[in-house]
């Protein structure tokens, strides 16, 4: 059995703010995420709560390997940025439609990358080769970033409205929300499941049976097991690779997309609804 210690990094209410700025640091956290190289985590603001407009106030905050905060604004005027991903001194944010390219050393925006046809873009995340594929939860599409150039990878039905992304080897690993049938309530047919895809030949298979088991947010794998967010029933998840289900955490409002820090087992979480950024080390 794991043993859990929670850490309890930051608790922002809306009204609370940054003291010496006087600006929020997280407002609707959506991700976390840790870039090994520059030993920070990055946590994506949708900003105004849980809204998806194009009005310019999201942003990513920076924060150390402790959790202390480094630049409450470190990328500022976005819309409703989420998921991220890094490759080669560059952080990968998906925002409405686009991901920004952003210079991790400066904070700098270097290029905006359309993604032709998006409605929903949601998570991301990045091969060795650098490679970045970007979910698309309403439009049941992944896309590949290929030299600053998004083209639809893949689109189907299988996918289940694809959420949460993580590369494993030659394998991507989909968490899903569920078939969803209203993107303004976010309401599915039923709960999604975990997917693999092969990167090779694009075949889908499920982890285990593939059997329904929440609306996720965000997964990640630690290799012997997956992690993942159920942002609709607040529990974090242990599925282990034949699919077994053990909840490791539960009771929050909200619970969105994680990170990991393999060098201390350490996941990073995102409360959307509290605006927390949470620190759990897997013992």
């Amino acid at each position: 059995m794991l043993n859990l210690f929670v850490y309890f990094v930051l608790l922002l209410l809306p009204w609370q703010v940054y003291a010496e700025e006087d600006i929020p640091v997280l407002d609707a956290p959506e991700n976390a995420y840790w870039h090994a190289e520059s030993r920070s985590w990055f946590v994506s603001s949708l900003g105004g709560g849980l809204s998806l407009e194009k009005d310019g106030f999201g942003w990513v905050t920076k924060f150390d390997a402790s959790g202390a905060v480094v630049a409450p604004r470190w990328a500022d005027g976005l819309d409703a940025p989420s998921g991220m991903t890094g490759f080669d001194g560059s952080l990968y944010v998906v925002d409405r439609g686009r991901v920004h390219e952003i210079e991790i050393d400066t904070g700098r925006t270097i290029r905006q990358i359309e993604l032709p046809g998006s409605e929903f873009a949601n998570d991301a995340t990045v091969t060795p080769e650098g490679d970045v594929f970007v979910s698309d939860t309403a439009t049941n599409r992944i896309y590949r970033i290929a030299n600053g150039t998004a083209a639809i990878w893949l689109e189907s039905e299988e996918l289940q409205s694809p959420n949460g992304l993580w590369v494993s080897g030659q394998t991507l690993i989909v968490a899903t929300w569920g078939p969803m049938t209203d993107i303004t309530t976010f309401a599915a047919k039923h709960p999604g499941t975990l997917l693999l895809i092969d990167l090779a030949t694009k075949a889908i298979t499920p982890v285990g049976k593939g059997a329904p088991i929440a609306h996720f947010d965000g997964v990640i794998s630690t290799g012997d097991a997956y992690y993942a967010t159920d942002w609709a029933g607040g529990r974090l998840l242990r599925i282990a690779l034949n699919g077994a289900v053990h909840t490791m955490l539960s009771g929050f409002e909200q619970l969105s997309d994680l990170g990991y820090n393999p060098e201390n087992k350490q996941l990073g979480l995102t409360v959307m609804k509290d605006n927390r950024f949470i620190l759990l080390t897997l013992d």
